[in-house]
């Protein structure tokens, strides 16, 4: 078994013998680079537990290439550190292999809906947010291994498709899986313990003024059409950001002026019909089709970058401290002003009960179609009113120059 000084140059100019060799390294001891007939090249480490005589073991660190000889040597410093303190690094291995196929995060989750989250008023939403939001990304993944990273990466992912209130969401349900986890002895240590909530929230009561609507609502022009679209169409149907953000060319019917959003993308997954304005019809008639989402980059899938896109849009209108969901109360206030019927505008936004309550609620089954078409087209006209004032006051700022 020749010892020698491991290098790239050396490694590379090592031709195959007629059976295998070992290269034992002259810094590390213990590191080898095997090399066979066939000249593939792989890393090891050979040790002893227990002292002269005791036999001896290998652990395998990966082929040369995929593995350079830096990080072979990082890697074998590690194990061998590890046999300093006792340890058998095939035995740690093979425990990781073991438990990276035990204590899956689904069936996790699954155990902590089942037997904590049940018990409690918000069950519904919780589970939604674990089956949507988390066991997509986690769900194959053994608890153990769920790292501070992967739990930062997660909340990224939601606050970058424009939704930072539900990654505090998302947070929160997730600090309370793994809190739970540790109260059963399934973990003893929380990836989430020194992690905060990602975004402050403000107060749930903004509503925008008409001249920070219309500000709002011009400074589009200058994001892109996509996102300026998604904004257009919040501003105009008063619908959720994710129905809006992720519509489908196919729920459009521009002839009828209708949009149906079918019940598996609504919150109280039933089927949802929202009447288009002339305002919010011009939105569509004017976007161009690159695939089955109307708001796509790709065409292939629905906008993403919600957080970069309002910031910009935040330095372009002038308008801060908002966010995208206070644009359903903006509207909804508008209407109020307008004389629509508290009950017609819970059917606008697609609200289950609103302010029918009681006996009234479960025997009212009327969805005040034609009202809400009045209501939305009152609000349209409304708007159009404010942007095309704005755009006369303008006209008549330049002319006084």
């Amino acid at each position: 078994m020749p010892r020698t000084k491991l290098t790239k140059r050396m490694i590379d100019k090592l031709e195959p013998g007629s059976k295998d060799a070992f290269y034992w390294d002259t810094d590390i001891t213990g590191l080898a680079l095997k090399v066979t007939p066939k000249g593939k090249k792989t890393f090891l480490i050979q040790y002893r537990l227990g002292g002269r005589g005791a036999p001896t073991r290998k652990v395998f660190i990966g082929p040369y290439g995929t593995v350079t000889l830096k990080k072979a040597q990082k890697e074998a410093v590690r194990l061998l550190g590890q046999v300093a303190d006792g340890k058998d690094p095939a035995l740690e291995r093979r425990l990781a292999r073991d438990r990276s196929t035990s204590d899956r995060f689904s069936d996790v989750a699954d155990e902590f809906i089942d037997k904590h989250v049940s018990k409690y008023r918000t069950a519904k939403e919780t589970e939604r947010v674990i089956r949507s939001d988390v066991l997509p990304k986690w769900g194959a993944k053994s608890i153990h291994d769920i790292s501070k990273r992967d739990v930062i990466n997660l909340l990224d992912r939601v606050t970058d498709r424009g939704s930072p209130i539900m990654a505090n969401r998302v947070f929160s349900t997730i600090r309370k899986l793994f809190n739970w986890g540790i109260s059963q002895g399934i973990i003893t240590t929380s990836p989430c313990a020194v992690i905060t909530a990602p975004h402050q929230e403000v107060s749930r009561d903004r509503v925008l003024s008409d001249e920070e609507l219309i500000a709002v609502i011009q400074g589009t022009n200058e994001t892109g059409s996509v996102f300026g679209g998604i904004i257009k169409t919040l501003c105009f149907t008063a619908q959720r950001l994710g129905e809006v953000a992720e519509m489908q060319w196919s729920e459009l019917d521009l002839e009828r002026s209708l949009w149906t959003i079918p019940g598996d993308r609504t919150k109280n997954e039933k089927a949802h019909f929202v009447h288009l304005s002339n305002q919010a019809k011009l939105i569509f008639e004017t976007t161009p089709r690159l695939g089955p989402f109307v708001f796509t980059m790709s065409g292939e899938a629905p906008f993403r970058g919600f957080y970069k896109a309002k910031h910009r849009l935040d330095g372009i209108s002038g308008v801060t401290e908002w966010r995208l969901h206070d644009i359903r109360r903006t509207v909804i206030t508008g209407l109020a002003k307008l004389g629509i019927a508290p009950h017609v505008a819970d059917k606008v936004l697609n609200h289950q009960t609103g302010t029918i309550s009681g006996v009234a609620a479960v025997y009212q089954r009327h969805e005040f179609l034609d009202e809400r078409k009045t209501a939305l087209d009152a609000w349209g006209s409304y708007v159009q009113s404010l942007l095309d004032k704005t755009d006369r006051d303008n006209v008549v700022n330049i002319q006084d120059r």
